[in-house]
């Protein structure tokens, strides 16, 4: 091959009329002169001119030959080639040749971007080497696990916890946090509070797009709060979450940071508000009135590393693709599939899926997959963060407002049985203080009410419900009428739970009157307070200790199904907003335990049990799956945190 200079020279000075020869041409293209040939032969190379005898070609003829080239290496077919060679001879209207050339286009393009991004894959395996976690390159991960979406993912649409891991692929928040727990700066590549922690100043990454290739702004994020805090958003909890109350303002600063101004300090304003808020494109949402009825793709175009391929409202599957155009790069996971399956650990096993809950209320029992035998199957768990706890509502009055009842049913609750009989040993009893067990502001010394029927009875008998003459029957009202208070259930909450918790109650004399309803429509009464008592299941157990003043604070606007209705203890008031304000650890952690001990003491709701998290999955698949301590979005438990699925690492990019 001719030095730089040498092909330089012969360019310019390529002999007659600047036309080169066929060896200068072979040479600058890389290709030997058979080749040349070859082409012209198939018509790809046009016939070159002749001079004295000799071939002649006109240097644009290296541009073509270099076009051949790359079609080849990315797969194109000689015949593809010439099409392709063809629709840029043409005149770019609407003749056959431009027609083929839109054909070959929709035919070509995905399998090009799946090569672009298999080879940018393939980048930062070789430049992490070793100390990748998770050295596949995998086409997809489908999972079939624990709940469903029941609409599709949009930001106001989300329900429960599968519906902020559908959302958080789409959007994304200013912080986030990876597999050590650890916040991290995700929009906001650097971020800092004042001395007295009532303002916030973010410097967003550059280069961060919506999917629609706009740009996202500083503007986007000051849109965003507006529209959560005095905007349409504003009365829907989804997305906004109840922390925003303590957002003053947002702005932007002369250097185009954003600066986002409290009314008070807020000790868990990182993982409650810059970690939870996710970010929306304000050129698609400034005329939306009901974000409730947002759909369609206007509803789900975000700035997140997925993009939602295809979503099935009847059985909550969905398929993901990534977004390759994302600002941290492609997605290390290419595709993401939530499958629906009546038997999860058995589609593991028979390659259907590729990961599942290993544990919870509707998780796989036994040893799982693998277990005689290797299989290619891995397993990880965690100490849980989710529960399924008994609420009163306080506002029905006597007796749910009386304490003696409430702890008259807690100990007449056999919690231990309820953890083998529906949960088969894989899990805890609930703290009575409110958060998770393994939390580490959870005092070890709280009361347990252990299985006491005794005391259970007594108890009862001193608020007025008393048995029928004789010691035996259901228990009246003093005034003889009848006692069945209303227990409001799910349709997903355990047969097993339900049944445990009212044969539990009948060996004291309490009858329930169960009603249970579809997901959609449990939340809406859970939510409203419309019940006596309610058997809710929720997360956030192991996150910031603000979650416990957010689900039973009197002074927190209700409407989160998770809150507990009607309680009101001043000294947990006291408490509970001292701990939100402070910036002392060591205050803040006496304040959290004095919180837990009051609610211990007042029994408001009763955490039934605490599953175990785990993830069974075939690590050919992928294997960097963690769960992040603390959960992400406020507290989602679960193992699907997009950093993992973005980088296939535990920490860091």
């Amino acid at each position: 091959m001719l030095s730089d200079g040498a092909l330089h020279d012969r360019l310019l000075h390529g002999g007659e009329h600047g036309l080169l020869g066929i060896g200068a041409v072979a040479a600058m293209a890389g290709l030997p002169s058979t080749t040349l040939r070859y082409y012209e032969s198939e018509g790809l190379v046009p016939p070159p001119a002749r001079v004295s005898g000799r071939r002649r070609y006109h240097p644009r003829v290296l541009r073509r030959l270099a076009l051949i080239t790359a079609a080849k290496e990315a797969g194109f077919c000689l015949a593809e080639v010439r099409e392709l060679l063809d629709g840029i001879d043409g005149d770019g209207g609407e003749s056959p040749t431009a027609e083929r050339w839109r054909r070959l286009a929709e035919h070509r393009l995905p399998e090009v971007e799946e090569l672009i991004a298999r080879a940018s894959t393939m980048k930062r395996l070789l430049e992490q080497g070793p100390a990748c976690e998770s050295l596949r390159l995998d086409d997809g991960t489908r999972f079939a696990g624990a709940g469903r979406q029941a609409s599709e993912p949009s930001p106001f649409g989300a329900v429960r916890g599968p519906g902020l891991v559908h959302t958080d692929l789409l959007f994304d928040t200013l912080l986030w946090k990876d597999g050590s727990g650890t916040i991290m700066g995700w929009l906001a590549s650097e971020w800092s509070s004042s001395a007295d922690g009532r303002e916030w100043r973010f410097v967003l990454r550059p280069g961060v797009r919506w999917h629609d290739g706009r740009p996202l702004t500083a503007e986007d994020v000051v849109f965003t709060f507006d529209y959560l805090t005095r905007g349409p958003g504003r009365a829907h909890r989804g997305v906004r979450g109840c922390a925003l109350d303590v957002v003053a303002d947002v702005v932007l600063d002369r250097s185009g940071a954003v600066v986002v101004r409290l009314d008070r300090p807020y000790a868990a304003f990182e993982e409650w508000v810059a970690g939870r808020v996710l970010i929306l494109p304000a050129h698609l949402w400034s005329g939306v009135t009901d974000p409730a009825e947002r759909s369609g793709v206007g509803a789900i175009t975000g700035s997140g590393p997925y993009r939602l391929k295809a979503f099935d409202p009847a059985t909550g599957a969905a398929t993901f693709v990534a977004n390759d155009a994302y600002f941290f790069g492609p997605p290390f996971v290419r595709c993401l599939e939530f499958a629906s399956s009546a038997d999860p650990l058995a589609a593991l096993c028979r390659g259907d899926i590729d990961a599942t809950n290993g544990a919870g209320e509707d998780g796989v029992g036994g040893p799982g997959p693998g277990a005689g035998g290797d299989g290619g199957f891995s397993s990880i768990s965690a100490p849980g963060e989710w529960t399924r706890a008994l609420h009163f509502n306080l506002t029905r009055g006597a007796p749910f407002n009386d304490v003696r009842f409430r702890r008259a049913v807690a100990f007449a609750l056999d919690r231990p049985g309820l953890v083998r009989s529906v949960l088969d040993g894989r899990g805890e009893v609930g703290s009575m203080g409110g958060l998770a067990p393994s939390h580490p502001l959870t005092p070890s010394d709280l009361p347990c009410y252990d299985r006491d029927l005794d005391r259970a009875k007594s108890l009862f008998d001193d608020v007025g419900l008393a048995v029928p003459a004789g010691g035996r029957g259901w228990r009246r009202q003093a005034g003889g009428g009848r006692f069945r208070p209303e227990l409001l259930v799910c349709s997903r909450c355990p047969t097993a739970t339900i049944e445990g918790v009212g044969s539990n109650l009948a060996a004291v004399g309490i009858e329930l009157d169960v009603v249970r309803l579809d997901p959609p429509d449990a939340d809406a009464r859970a939510a409203a307070g419309h019940y006596d008592l309610a058997l809710i299941g929720y997360g956030g157990l192991g996150g910031d200790p603000d979650g416990l003043r957010l689900r039973l604070s009197s002074t927190v606007a209700a409407g989160g199904r998770a809150q507990v209705r009607g309680y009101a203890n001043p000294v947990f008031e006291d408490r509970a907003e001292r701990q939100s304000v402070t910036r002392d650890e060591a205050t803040r952690r006496r304040l959290v335990a004095e919180m837990q001990r009051v609610v211990a003491a007042d029994v408001p709701m009763i955490p039934l049990y605490v599953p175990t998290r785990s993830l069974w999955f075939d690590r050919q698949v992928f294997d960097a799956w963690y769960f992040t301590p603390g959960g992400v979005w406020g507290g989602y438990p679960g193992p699907f945190n997009k950093h993992a699925l973005l980088t296939g690492r535990l920490t860091g990019f």
